[in-house]
């Protein structure tokens, strides 16, 4: 290893005892592949997938979490020329891993993958950065499922500004629907889908309808609505093609997919759905995402979450990170809004109880780790 600073062999945090649970325990600093570099984590948020796989896949003693920032503090040889001790990054890491129990971003370290990782702006805080790693991957991994093109992501912020300014986008036909689009990852994919030039649609409450228009979206429905299913049919001219279901439950897919017009089209989820539904709809196709196949590593959970080594989806996974590190550097990806703790990395606990009752709907929550 080059580029080294001090670092305790012993770091704390938060693991597994138990099913559905975490608790604070000392362990060793996890160690770091040669594409990997050691963060002193300064900020973590918090996301559906890290209760979830609490609840239903515990690994006991594994290390959770996922979405850091923070500094790095130990760099391996390999990616010495890209990054040094002192840089500050943001990313996520497969935490509560079967296949690497050892690490996972709620702790005072861990090792991250320099190629899904993105630096922080100097205007840039922590809190801020730690929100944005997995929502932005999974937007990406939703590009791919629906077969979008996101070329148009990399065009100058002068040009960019132009063409979503307009109403291009809308003339194109080219609307995709984003189901929750008030969510974290749902607000982030209405901006990538207006840049790449595309008409973003959503649904979500009328509450928060100023919010995701705000952040790119040509026009909301009001889920509860009863009329929700006939007004977008109406809105798209019946040539809604491309649905991105941020829930992914029964009763989001039966509207998605009711949706989409006479011709068919695509529908993808961010978690797994009953493949009983399909017959619905074979006019459809039907895909669901799993962010943790970017690490090109076998996933070692069980039934249908279980994939095979995927090096496509890390070649895949390096060149996003690539473009959204830069739309980052240029201003131009606003965050979701936060509700921000600070306080000790065991704050963790109490936000991670709230966030799986349902409490935190509208804001994605952040602890910001302080010494």
């Amino acid at each position: 290893m080059s580029s080294t600073t001090y670092i305790p062999r012993i770091h704390r945090a938060l693991v597994a005892p138990g099913p559905g649970s975490i608790a604070l325990k000392p362990i060793p600093v996890p160690p770091i592949a040669d594409d990997q570099v050691l963060v002193r984590v300064a900020a973590v948020a918090l996301n559906p997938s890290d209760y979830k796989l609490l609840d239903q896949s515990t690994t006991l003693g594994a290390v959770s979490g996922s979405d850091f920032a923070g500094t790095v503090v130990r760099v391996s040889s390999s990616v010495s020329h890209r990054v040094k001790v002192g840089d500050r990054i943001c990313g996520f890491v497969f935490g509560a891993n079967p296949g690497c129990p050892e690490n996972g971003a709620w702790g005072q370290y861990e090792a991250a993958t320099l190629d899904l990782c993105m630096p922080i702006p100097p205007e840039m805080d922590f809190a801020t950065a730690a929100s944005l790693a997995m929502g932005t991957a999974t937007a990406g991994l939703a590009f791919r499922s629906l077969g979008l093109k996101w070329d148009g992501l990399a065009v100058d912020s002068a040009a960019q500004k132009s063409a979503s300014d307009s109403s291009a986008n809308e003339d194109t036909g080219k609307f995709v629907l984003v189901y929750g689009g008030a969510t974290a990852t749902g607000t982030l994919l209405l901006q990538f889908l207006r840049m790449a030039g595309y008409a973003p649609l959503t649904t979500c409450s009328a509450a928060n309808f100023d919010m995701v228009i705000g952040r790119g979206a040509l026009h909301a429905f009001d889920y509860n609505a009863p009329t929700c299913v006939d007004d977008i049919r109406t809105y798209t001219g019946e040539r809604l093609a491309y649905v991105l279901d941020c829930i992914g439950s029964i009763d989001t897919m039966t509207l998605c997919c009711s949706a989409i017009g006479d011709q068919g089209g695509r529908y993808s989820a961010l978690e797994l759905y009953p493949r009983l539904l399909t017959i619905r709809r074979r006019d459809v196709v039907h895909d669901w995402i799993l962010g943790w196949t970017l690490f090109g590593a076998e996933v070692q959970l069980a039934g249908a979450y279980h994939r095979p080594p995927m090096p496509e989806d890390w070649a895949f996974g390096k060149q996003w990170a690539e473009m959204v590190s830069q739309l980052i550097a240029d201003g131009r990806l606003q965050a979701h809004p936060l509700e921000i703790v600070s306080g000790h990395l065991s704050m963790v606990i109490p936000s991670l109880d709230r966030l799986r009752e349902g409490e935190n709907e509208r804001k994605k929550v952040v602890v910001q780790v302080q010494a």
